[in-house]
């Protein structure tokens, strides 16, 4: 069960949590990118950007990757014409200017060298001012491209985040406005002009590239035709798609509430509420363990130590001291625990908390006790597994396993088609059957009756009266006693220590312990668990990193960037 708590966690981490956490808490509210095309093929680009901060900053940074062929030269920033500090990290350029909740504006320039592609009839500028690998969203972006002179007969083209949103201005200024551009996103843009107007530019390649730019604007539009179609269709279907998954989902709940409702009035009808001990139907651990909801812990193999003293399998010789009486055990868990523990840890049948601590002082020795120990609650669990006390129900789980992985390909086509509403909730509905097929094993009906009778002993016994548990034999007031301790029932425990002690006369002779013993032995108890708690803390190494240099950019020629603040 705690696997799977886990494993629940991890799966619902994969959609719920972000996958970048900042240090600052920014926002780039407006953004607004000039690029002056020259004669000669080069760039001048100016950047504004206007960044609102509600947290201490130090600064803000850019990352501008260049196509091939080209370069970044003479990055500077500015604040009201005020030049300021930039570090370069090969991509990455830190601008710094600290402060604390409020507006910037941050002015950059640079020049893209041979940012211009000339060709025979044509001259393009095809850009990426930012790429997939952006980490913040632009709230408002506008980008403007000035050809070196006035001209009428400009063709534009933008891919992604930019398609559509270009206009031509008559002196041949286009303008790109692009709105909210979010993280993570592409957004090419294309411009191209007649090559006359770079006479002093390399030509690139001595061919043509109208027709290529007019198929591909033709291309585009097909496509985003098509999209267009494609996403009607799918929010025409995702209602009934996701109404009959849902359907099946409640179908599939209400089946499984009334087979459990079922189960538990059988065992009602079969059973009578008492305050007395049920009775053994697997060994003491086994039922704790069960009780556990499979999970082992600390307080279980003190709990299982304990038991094997009331077995008669072992005895305390002093404080802090056991001694194996006979090592023919009733079940093979309890034979690896005296393993383990008398003679592992311990040495010659002999086994103290002193051993103990000495054992897991030596780190040299965590892997292998920890190996141990998982050794011998797998031993637990077999012993659990072989009174059949879940029901596997194979067809019922795979069947949602597979409905759940067949969606899956149907919300990565509503992710691409922007329809994130049904989206979201395919995802959900397609991770609660995948859960359901994960974790679903309910109880038999001897698994109902053990779980039922062992709560109500949990219950009823703070209700307990000193005559009603003096009447029990003490073997039953141990078992009540150490099931309190393996399953860290807190209440159990205290109304045992208080019966115990109003109640000492009323142990009977032939009792494997007196309840001086017991008090001492929740002490020992205490220290052993104690003791396999800081077996269990040890020190993992965790690597951070920050601050760390982009890669190659995912637009159009290897080019790409980002915005930031740090």
């Amino acid at each position: 069960m705690k696997k799977n708590l886990v494993l629940i966690a991890f799966v619902f981490s994969i959609f719920l949590l972000p996958q970048h956490v900042f240090a600052v808490d920014f926002s780039i509210t407006n953004t607004e990118i000039n690029a002056y095309l020259q004669e000669n093929g080069d760039v001048q680009v100016t950047e504004q950007h206007a960044y609102q901060f509600d947290s201490d900053f130090n600064g803000i940074t850019r990352t501008l990757i260049p196509k091939e062929q080209t370069q970044i030269k003479e990055f500077q920033a500015f604040e009201k014409n005020k030049p300021l500090d930039v570090e370069q990290e090969e991509n990455l350029y830190k601008i710094y200017r600290s402060g604390s909740e409020q507006e910037i504006q941050i002015d950059l320039s640079y020049t893209i060298t041979d940012g211009v592609e000339v060709y025979t009839d044509l001259a393009q500028f095809y850009w990426p001012f930012f790429d997939s690998s952006n980490e913040s969203t632009y709230q408002n972006m506008d980008i403007f491209i000035h050809p070196p002179q006035t001209t009428g007969e400009v063709l534009t083209l933008g891919y992604d985040e930019a398609y559509g949103t270009s206009s031509i201005a008559s002196d041949g200024i286009v303008h790109f406005a692009m709105g909210e551009v979010e993280s993570g996103t592409n957004g090419d843009i294309r411009v191209a002009y007649d090559a006359s107007l770079f006479p002093t530019a390399n030509l690139k390649e001595d061919n043509t590239i109208r027709e290529d730019i007019l198929a591909n604007k033709a291309k585009l539009k097909e496509e985003q035709a098509a999209y267009a179609n494609r996403r009607d269709l799918l929010s025409r279907i995702s209602p009934y798609i996701v109404s009959g998954l849902f359907i099946y989902v409640i179908v599939l709940v209400i089946a499984v509430w009334r087979k459990k409702n079922r189960r538990l009035r059988e065992v009602e009808r079969s059973s009578k509420q008492s305050l007395y001990l049920p009775n053994q139907e697997m060994s003491l651990p086994a039922t704790m363990l069960y009780m556990r909801n499979m999970s082992a812990s600390s307080e279980l193999i003190s709990a299982a130590l304990l038991d094997l003293v009331r077995k008669g399998y072992v005895k305390r010789d002093g404080e802090s001291k056991f001694v194996i009486v006979d090592p023919n055990t009733d079940f093979q868990h309890e034979s690896i625990l005296i393993e383990w523990l008398f003679n592992k840890i311990g040495e010659n049948g002999v086994f103290s908390l002193s051993d103990l601590d000495a054992y897991t002082k030596n780190k040299d020795n965590h892997s292998t006790y920890n190996s141990d120990f998982a050794k011998w609650v797998q031993a637990v669990k077999e012993e659990v597994k072989q009174n059949h006390l879940f029901e596997k129900k194979k067809r019922v789980r795979w069947t949602a396993g597979i409905v759940s992985l067949l969606m899956i390909p149907f919300i990565i086509i509503l992710g691409v088609h922007s329809l994130f509403t049904w989206m979201a909730l395919s995802i959900f509905l397609s991770l609660t059957l995948l859960l359901f097929a994960i974790i679903y094993q309910p109880k038999t009906i001897q698994g109902v009756r053990i779980s039922q009778q062992w709560k109500e002993l949990s219950s009823n016994y703070k209700n307990i009266g000193e005559r009603d548990w003096n009447d029990w034999m003490s073997d039953e007031q141990m078992q009540a006693y150490i099931y309190a301790i393996g399953t860290g029932n807190k209440s159990m425990q205290k109304k045992y220590e208080h019966l115990s002690k109003n109640l000492s006369a009323t142990t009977t002779t032939d009792s494997s312990l007196q309840t001086n013993d017991l008090v001492m032995f929740v002490l020992i108890a205490s220290a052993v668990t104690n003791q396999f708690d800081k077996t269990d803390s040890t020190v993992s190494a965790t690597t951070s990193s920050s601050g760390s240099v982009p890669g190659g950019g995912t637009g159009v020629g290897g080019g790409g960037g980002g915005s930031g603040a740090f």
